[in-house]
């Protein structure tokens, strides 16, 4: 037996299972789609389609614009519209502003006041990424007194905010919210009272709120199952809680795999090939990491499909691709496995040190590290370093490909690069 992963069999699975595994496959963003939340389409972090240089210079930009304060959130787009935020130092304040996304051209910046207040080191007054419908753009931040969520019109009018209660959490805020079908979704688990909240997206009313157990504080933003009974589950992740399945509808239980996290879950779930992956770490290393295989009808419990028992990561959040799955370590190690079984096929040390997740663009996958180096490999069951390219500043943001064009943001820039 393997010391890195712990397998399972895929003939003990139910056909229909194993069917719905390989159509899951497919949830990656088209050219037809927005990247309207973090790592775009449910969370996947895949593009297809669509081929960026390996490596680039500034002069290989199509703009580049500097970002007025500091921040980790991921950019958002619908059509032709980007949003970013960025957090003010000295008063805590988030700042929101809205861009053309083919010259940078600056629309609208708006600005929500909030408090100067503690938190981990890495982390920043704008590291939740933003969500976008065709109705408005919604924004998450908070201070220990106060987790707020607002939503403004693409033009620029508040159409709500609300205060959703305090946060209990020393290492700061930094949970993305998602938006399905008319709710806006956000997870709050954190030391104090914590809760999944969904709020109607048009008026910012509470639809429904899950109460969830208190722990260790997670920043894991939910992601949407296609389940084998044919229902759509919102998966959310914590230590407390472990990986739950909610109805996105009102809140209602459907699913636990409780006590698979013994520490921080930062990273978020990744739903692929009919599996949840998920992983829990601390201190920069990864703790756990394991493949979760959702009952295949009402009233049956999930189980493990396998675990991955080394290099695994803390924050950043897989991504895959085919039939291949890209677990990127806080630490500089790149894992390829077989994505139905957990079977390594490489795992090499790239260098540098990451909070950003990787994404895959066309046949490349990129991930950004902590110092600004942009990494390209070949997304492929073979280990290729195809180009490196440093950004000049730090950056802890996750990229954004949306229409034929890399956005990439630094800790007080935003660039875009264009296809090839």
């Amino acid at each position: 037996m393997r010391t890195d992963v712990l397998p399972f069999r895929p003939a003990a699975w139910p056909a229909a299972v194993l069917l719905l595994g390989f159509a899951g496959f497919a949830n990656a963003a088209t050219a037809e789609e927005n990247w309207s939340r973090f790592r775009g389409p449910n969370g996947a972090g895949y593009a297809p389609g669509v081929q960026f240089p390996a490596a680039w210079t500034d002069d290989d930009y199509a703009w580049k614009i500097a970002l007025p304060g500091k921040g980790h959130s991921s950019p958002v787009a619908w059509n032709e519209t980007l949003f970013i935020t960025a957090g003010e130092e000295t008063t805590g304040e988030l700042i929101v502003t809205s861009l053309r996304a083919q010259s940078g051209e600056e629309l609208w910046t708006r600005r929500f006041p909030s408090k100067p207040h503690s938190m981990h080191p890495s982390n920043s007054y704008a590291s939740s990424t933003p969500a976008v419908d065709q109705r408005a753009v919604y924004v998450a931040w908070a201070s220990p007194d106060s987790l707020q969520i607002a939503a403004i019109s693409h033009d620029n009018q508040e159409l709500w905010r609300r205060d959703l209660g305090p946060i209990d959490s020393s290492h700061g805020f930094g949970v993305s919210p998602i938006i399905v079908d008319d709710l806006v979704i956000l997870a709050n688990d954190n030391s104090g009272p914590s809760f999944v909240a969904a709020l109607d997206a048009a008026t910012g009313q509470e639809r429904w709120r899950r109460q969830r157990a208190s722990g260790t504080p997670s920043f894991a933003t939910p992601a949407m199952l296609a389940a084998p009974d044919g229902s759509r589950q919102l998966i959310v992740c914590s230590t407390a809680e472990g990986v739950a399945a909610l109805s996105p509808a009102d809140g209602a239980p459907r699913w636990q795999l409780a006590k698979v996290f013994p520490v921080r879950c930062v990273g978020s779930p990744l739903v692929a090939g009919g599996l949840v992956v998920a992983a829990s770490g601390e201190g920069g290393n990864g703790k756990s990491f394991v493949a979760v295989r959702p009952p295949s009808a009402q009233g049956e419990a999930p189980s493990v499909a396998y675990e991955l028992r080394k290099s695994l990561p803390q924050v950043p959040t897989p991504v895959a691709k085919d039939e291949l799955l890209f677990v990127w370590s806080d630490r500089g190690v790149a894992t390829c496995c077989r994505l139905l079984t957990g079977e390594v096929l490489w795992s090499e040390r790239v260098g540098g040190n990451y909070f950003a997740s990787p994404v895959i663009a066309g046949d490349k996958l990129y991930c950004v590290a902590a110092d600004g180096e942009v990494v390209a490999l070949a997304a492929a069951d073979r280990y290729e370093v195809l180009g490196r390219t440093p950004l000049g500043e730090a950056s802890q943001a996750t990229p954004a490909v949306h229409r034929g064009r890399m956005y990439i943001r630094t800790e007080r820039s935003l660039a875009c690069l264009p296809e090839e």
